[in-house]
């Protein structure tokens, strides 16, 4: 039996069908490539046949999917149907150092565990406050304020079979200077961590010694490869970092980048990881192509480590 399940972190975008009924009318009408990527049914398909047997989704996702199929449970039976399970949902706790909306922060983060819980998901994935531009740096007070917010929401999740994973940004007000130092007043029966490998390793973070560090931590991977490791401040901080004019990518398929995944992997195996790891292709121009160059790479590379 595999440790790893391989899941795919959703980036399509206006998806307007469930299923194309006559795929070969609809090729006809623009004779492109549009066929192929405009219904749930394909693209679901597509990360099965790839061996990406999880999907999670991101709040912003429930505009589409909801008013498309009826209902989160819907959406999950359609997905199980075709062989992919719901992991979970990406979760922002915007403005969680701020004192005076804790109960409003809090209260969000239960409405992302109650849907989640609706997909059938098992894990909640928190970028743990807003962007450093506009907030940093956060005093002493606002990070223990962080993970105050952090310690209650996974405190519910836990109560509703949820795991609650810190997920950093390179660019989020919980910055390098006090990232390790918020994960330390955070509870570990209620909060993990997932890691975003080009995210930390961008931040400034080192991957391998923070996943050797954290390891019992850890309740997922978010799975991309970067060639901007340890950005300084003047990047870190700046205002929307992730969004370029020249259209530099920050992210990379796996193998593509520097980041060592090989022994991460080593590490994976010493410390016996068993669980989801979530592929990310954001940046990609073409994401069906990123996902089978990672796949390639995860069945060369990866799996003679540790599978």
């Amino acid at each position: 039996m595999q440790n790893i399940r391989y899941a795919y972190m959703n980036h399509w975008k206006n998806i307007p069908y469930k299923s194309i009924a006559n795929f070969r009318d609809f090729y006809y009408q623009d004779k492109s490539n549009t066929a192929y990527y405009s219904d749930w049914d394909n693209l679901l398909k597509y990360q099965k046949a790839l061996g990406f047997d999880g999907i999670e989704v991101a709040p912003w996702d429930l505009a589409d999917i909801l008013p498309l199929f009826g209902s989160a449970d819907a959406f999950r039976q359609f997905a199980q149907e075709r062989g992919v399970a719901i992991t979970g949902m990406f979760h922002g706790a915007h403005a969680s150092h701020d004192k005076a909306k804790f109960d409003e922060v809090l209260q969000a983060g239960k409405q992302a565990v109650d849907t989640i819980a609706g997909f059938g998901g098992t894990q909640m994935n928190t970028c743990p406050t807003d962007n450093y531009c506009g907030i940093g740096p956060l005093s002493r007070e606002e990070v223990a304020q962080c993970a105050k917010v952090m310690n209650e929401i996974g405190r519910y999740a836990t109560d509703h079979g949820i795991k609650l994973g810190l997920h950093n940004e390179f660019f989020c007000g919980i910055n390098l200077s006090d990232h390790r130092e918020f994960i330390e007043l955070t509870d570990p029966r209620f909060v993990h961590y997932c890691i975003d490998t080009a995210q930390i390793s961008i931040m400034g973070e080192d991957l391998l010694d923070f996943y050797d560090t954290y390891a019992e931590r850890i309740s997922g991977f978010h799975l991309k490869d970067t060639a901007d490791i340890n950005q300084p401040d003047s990047i870190r901080f700046s205002r929307d970092p992730e969004i370029q004019d020249d259209g530099k990518r920050w992210f990379w398929e796996l193998g593509q980048g520097v980041l060592d995944f090989p022994a991460l992997y080593e590490l994976l195996k010493k410390h016996q990881y068993k669980g989801w790891i979530t592929l990310e292709t954001d940046g990609s121009p073409d994401y069906l192509a990123s996902m089978a160059m990672c796949r390639y790479y995860i069945d060369k590379e990866l799996n003679p480590i540790y599978r």
